[in-house]
């Protein structure tokens, strides 16, 4: 039998046993309770800290990590590696830090986006909810290319009937079972592909046996300028992307309580920093070796390392490493699917029929199975998302501080995002002379540290000038301010963001009857 043949059975058959684990635990979970709309989106409250650990590890790596993080090596060598693995992690943390403060001031948001319609109002909820929703189109879209890349350029075979499989049988599953079974199958994703890379790990330091390495390390993959501007910009991209993004706000709220989501997002920023870390220094041990690579990009780096030097790796190893690559695959792509779909569900289907979300889970895979089959350039796709999401995160964190309630409105949140998108403009007309070469060198071309740092510091301050100039205006006018400070008293649960089995059944009932739209017609 062939390579292709082989890996494709083997494959189809990882994820469709995972799939019907999932299915299994979705049909017992309707046996015993019926899921409403809010817990197949939210499974509030329900996770235990070492399944919520796996969901957040499971969901943040996927395809994406065996091929961008040694494609990233080629340009931002050995530190731009361990500032990108840093950066895997590091949000999972500060945004469960973020979730919990977040969780316990509102307790009854279903998304992100519930929290700015509370908080800002309509037009800022729709350019987040925009926002959101092209990062993880982005995401999702990058997950389809990966899985595709793979069977295409290391495998040989067509891209996709694999992408396919993927997209319906996770859409089926998800369909059936939405979040909450989604991170149950989280855990054996995880465990079954970290298993895969340790026999890989095994099998590398057995074989890598280079004739010579030269020292010291070459300019391209050793310190130069992208790897230290990776030190300032990927922190700040990966945090401003992973903020908007439904996944790691879903695990917040499915949280069993705040020590569980404090516990389990430090074990799962862990994971993701040591797994992406692995894969992307296999591909810099092959460019260090001077092994031949098959893609000059550096997107097969890690399988250039499995087959050292020569033509082709041993046939089984690189099944065990097309293995580890759908299941991550299959882990991050039911987790954005659920994503998605909540961050419509809760704007357009709140207290509406279940049965309008799982349906919803099959449309979105239409379009973005068909973007994904033109193969773009994965890092390229993700900087896209991670640039626009910066330019938007300052004016957006802004809303979570108490001082600045009554102080930082919608108003003063939009004009931080367009303060923040002209310092990238001008940033880059002053590097090319050009308005078009700069906007092309910006979200296009490279991860340059200006890029993420300007929109910080002028996304704050055109927010801050904008609300200090409302401020006065208001007060000649006589005018108040519109911002909700509270949610309403029956929607809110108990202190430390723990809530009473009574509090918790009248906030989740709240959530239907009392949307953020009610809420805003009794504030005009």
């Amino acid at each position: 039998m062939s390579l292709v043949s082989v890996t494709y059975g083997l494959s189809i058959t990882t994820i469709v046993l995972f799939g019907l684990v999932a299915m299994i635990l979705a049909h017992r979970r309707q046996k015993v309770q019926k899921d409403t709309t809010e817990f197949f989106l939210t499974a509030r409250r329900s996770v235990p800290e070492r399944t919520i650990a796996w969901s957040f590890y499971a969901s943040g790596v996927g395809a994406w990590v065996i091929t961008a993080m040694p494609a990233y090596v080629v340009s931002a060598g050995i530190v731009g590696l361990i500032a990108y693995s840093i950066s895997c992690g590091l949000p999972i943390f500060l945004v469960a830090r973020v979730g919990a403060v977040l969780h316990r001031k509102y307790p009854g948001v279903l998304s992100l986006g519930d929290f700015v319609q509370w908080r800002f109002g309509t037009i800022p909820m729709i350019i987040v909810t925009l926002v959101m929703l092209l990062n993880m189109f982005i995401a999702l879209t990058a997950e389809y290319t990966a899985i595709g890349n793979l069977f295409e350029q290391i495998i040989g075979g067509p891209r996709l009937p694999i992408v396919l499989v993927v997209a319906i049988v996770t859409s089926v599953y998800t369909a059936a079972g939405g979040l909450y079974v989604s991170i149950l199958t989280d855990v054996a994703q995880g465990v079954f592909g970290v298993l895969l890379l340790v026999i890989m790990a095994v099998y590398v330091a057995v074989t890598y046996r280079p004739e010579s390495l030269p020292t010291p390390l070459p300019e391209t993959i050793g310190a130069n300028y992208w790897g230290w501007a990776a030190v300032g910009a990927m922190p700040i991209s990966m945090t401003c992307a992973t903020i908007f993004s439904e996944g790691p706000w879903q695990r917040i709220w499915a949280s069993a309580d705040e020590r569980a989501l404090k516990r389990g997002s430090i074990w799962g920023a862990l994971g993701l920093v040591v797994v992406c870390f692995l894969y992307g220094f296999g591909g810099f041990l092959a460019m260090w070796a001077g092994f031949p690579l098959a893609d000059p990009y550096g997107s097969t780096g890690f399988f250039d390392l499995l087959g050292a030097g020569k033509d082709s790796a041993p046939a089984w190893i690189v099944v065990l490493a097309a293995l580890s690559v759908v299941t991550m695959n299959e882990g991050c792509v039911d987790s954005l699917q659920n994503a998605i779909v909540d961050t419509l569900a809760s704007r357009f289907f709140r207290g509406k029929s279940v049965w309008y979300p799982r349906v919803l889970v099959f449309l979105i895979n239409i379009p973005i199975v068909f973007v994904s089959l033109k193969g773009y350039n994965i890092v390229i796709l993700f900087l896209i998302g991670n640039l626009v999401c910066t330019i938007c995160a300052v004016p957006l964190l802004m809303g979570l501080v108490t001082r600045f309630e009554g102080f930082i409105t919608g108003w003063s949140m939009v004009s931080g995002i367009i303060t923040g998108f002209l310092s990238i403009v001008v940033f880059g007309y002053v590097k090319t002379g050009s308005m078009a070469d700069g906007l092309h060198y910006t979200f296009v071309e490279s991860y340059d540290w200006p890029s993420f740092v300007l929109p910080l510091v002028f996304s704050f301050l055109g927010s801050m000038l904008t609300a200090t100039v409302e401020k006065y205006l208001r007060m000649a006018c006589g005018f108040k301010y519109p911002v909700p400070l509270t949610l309403p008293p029956e929607a809110a649960g108990s202190e430390h963001g723990v809530e009473s089995p009574d509090s918790k059944a009248s906030s989740l009932r709240d959530v239907e009857s009392y949307g953020p739209d009610k809420r805003a017609a009794e504030m005009k």
